[in-house]
């Protein structure tokens, strides 16, 4: 006889209370052994176009922003809150005096410190040649990548590398460098350092590589400016992030490629004064969530104090060199950038006049605008060597030309090309100031325009007519240059070899030009000593009429 056996209620629901508990055990268990969720919280910070302001310093309101230190100490604060982390540059990190006195070593080894993953070189690396730029290479603890510069030179091409891979938080990160097309027009590098100009097809090849070496994620670090950044993310497709410097802005987009891709193209502004910051999300697609803001290195960031003590001495020697006073200006002396490369300017002509006055028997004198730097206004009072320093960091020779008249309203008419709005012409950068000579432009007629390989013209496509009339100092008057008169020119080294795209300079025979062993600064330093106290003014050497005659513009460095 089969029995029978019946639960009380009681009893029912204790077994289906059993049963739920045995369910979530066997849930759990099944979930330990599967995939956990991949998704990490991930920031890359970056910087570009330093310019060798590793020192916090008073930014164009007064207040006192940037230095190494800071950015070291906020990338600690940010790198707390995320799984993983990056600090890259895009470039243009050593220049001026402090890299003409220490060769690198206080940027590279501050940067190092501060744990930058990565950097790409810019144009002002070169400024002192390839030899200089390599010296400072051995300062630096983190790869150093450029895939479009083609170097002779064997020590300097095992130092710069096209591109690597570097884990961030177990995530395979690929990054490559690029650097401006224009390197030979806006900077000296020597015969042994060139430029592929086909970066599209040179970032194709990086991004194959690197994605073929497993790289999950592709960031191009980028010293060429927002257009060209903007070309390469609509024709290359596999690029995640653009990391951009070279044009001074700040820019935040997602660009639209081949095949659906997507590549989002930041840039943090100059000198340090804000840290770019981009968080995203990774789950193994790509960059998916992203947030970008720039935080401004002020006071309220708390510096690193390793960095902080490492620079000290640097620093005092900088402070110490550059607080000798040598005159005193009445009113305050307007160094921005904008400003110097658009039109005359009273420290542009101060600069030409202190040649005149060193070398008397020379007719005029031109600097480029792009070789007069501190890109702020000083304020009346002081002018110290540090000043100066600040203002020509370069290190220019004058260089004596002797040009014919019809040479001398070429070279102002290529000057006036660099007024825009076509850039087939010279760089802005290489707006002259200029001193003995009285000219008018009319910008709204047609500009010099030329094809350029390097420094040299491939083919003259607009010989322009924007200049009218042009007029040189002769006694207590004015006169119209002459075409074939022989007129003694100042002009600085970078210009006499064909820089900023002046290939007339190069074309004249060496013969006619000669080298005077001294420098731009020495010259200004002592017109300045002389004429103390100043007060810098513009007196219409450089009358501008026209429509398109611009008032302001962002240039490139």
């Amino acid at each position: 006889m089969k029995k029978t056996f019946s639960l009380s209620p009681g009893m029912k629901v204790g077994v289906l209370l059993f049963a739920a508990a045995l369910l979530v055990f066997f849930v759990f268990v099944a979930a330990s052994l599967l995939p956990q969720d991949d998704r990490k919280e991930i920031a890359i910070m970056t910087t570009a176009d330093l310019h060798g302001h590793i020192f916090p310093y008073a930014n164009t309101t007064g207040m006192t922003v940037g230095g190494i230190e800071r950015i070291a100490g906020a990338k600690d604060a940010i790198a707390r809150d995320v799984d993983g982390w990056a600090l890259v540059s895009a470039g243009d990190d050593l220049t001026g005096p402090l890299y003409a006195a220490y060769g690198g070593e206080p940027e590279l080894r501050s940067m190092t410190l501060a744990g930058y993953t990565a950097a790409c070189p810019g144009n002002h690396e070169f400024d002192f040649g390839a030899a200089h730029y390599l010296n400072a290479t051995r300062y630096a603890g983190f790869p150093l990548l450029s895939a479009n510069l083609r170097v002779t030179d064997p020590e300097l091409a095992s130092v710069l590398r096209p591109s690597t891979v570097i884990e961030v938080d177990g995530i395979r990160c690929g990054f490559f460098g690029l650097i401006t097309p224009d390197l030979a027009v806006i900077t000296s590098p020597g015969p042994n350092v060139t430029v592929d100009p086909d970066y599209v097809g040179v970032a194709r090849e990086e991004v194959r590589a690197l994605r073929e070496d497993g790289a999950e994620i592709v960031v191009a670090l980028s010293h060429m400016g927002t257009a060209c950044d903007e070309d390469l993310a609509r024709q290359v497709e596999g690029i995640d992030l653009v990391v951009g410097g070279h044009d001074h802005t700040y820019v935040c987009e997602s660009v639209g490629g081949p095949g659906g891709w997507t590549t989002v193209i930041v840039h943090d502004g100059s000198q340090g004064e804000r840290l770019g910051v981009l968080r995203f999300a990774f789950t193994g697609d790509g960059i998916e969530d992203w947030q970008w803001e720039t935080v401004p290195m002020d006071s309220a960031v708390v510096s690193d104090p390793a960095v902080s003590d490492y620079l000290t001495p640097f620093r005092a020697a900088m402070e110490n060199q550059g607080q000798e006073a040598i005159g005193e200006s009445t009113v305050a002396i307007d160094a921005v950038k904008a400003h110097l490369r658009t039109g005359e300017m009273p420290l542009g002509d101060l600069i030409a006049d202190a040649g005149l006055a060193w070398f008397g028997e020379a007719d005029i004198a031109v600097i480029n605008s792009g070789g007069i730097r501190g890109d702020r206004i000083f304020p009346a009072g002081p002018i110290t060597q540090g000043m100066l320093s600040e203002i020509l960091p370069f290190g220019n020779e004058v260089v004596i030309v002797r040009m014919n008249g019809t040479e001398v309203r070429q070279m102002l008419e290529m000057s006036a090309s660099a007024l825009g709005p076509d850039s087939r012409g010279i760089q802005e950068s290489g707006f002259l100031q200029v001193g003995g000579a009285r000219v008018t432009i009319d910008t709204e007629r047609p500009a010099y325009a030329a094809v350029y390989d390097g420094k040299e013209v491939q083919e003259v496509l607009c010989e322009g007519s924007r200049v009218g009339s042009v007029l040189v100092r002769e006694g207590d008057t004015w006169v119209p240059v002459e075409d074939d008169r022989e007129y003694i020119v100042l002009v600085n080294d970078y210009l006499a070899g064909g820089g900023d795209g002046y290939a007339l300079f190069a074309a004249i025979p060496d013969e006619r030009k000669l080298r005077t062993g001294i420098t731009v600064i020495e010259t200004v330093e002592a017109y300045v000593r002389v004429q103390t106290p100043l007060t810098p003014v513009t007196e219409g050497r450089i009358a501008l009429a026209g429509s398109g005659a611009p008032s302001a513009m962002v240039v490139p460095a």
